[in-house]
């Protein structure tokens, strides 16, 4: 149990979060920027 605790505390649910936000967020950005480009 102790090791799964110190396992948490050194990758960081926010670590965890922000990768599957970013494999998310990467395939998403051009079409941000083709949103951005149509709005302006």
């Amino acid at each position: 149990m102790s090791h799964d605790e110190d396992f948490k505390d050194g990758t960081g649910p926010g670590l965890i979060l922000l990768v599957i936000l970013a494999m998310l967020a990467l395939p998403l950005l051009p079409m941000l920027m083709g949103w951005f480009t149509m709005l302006r």
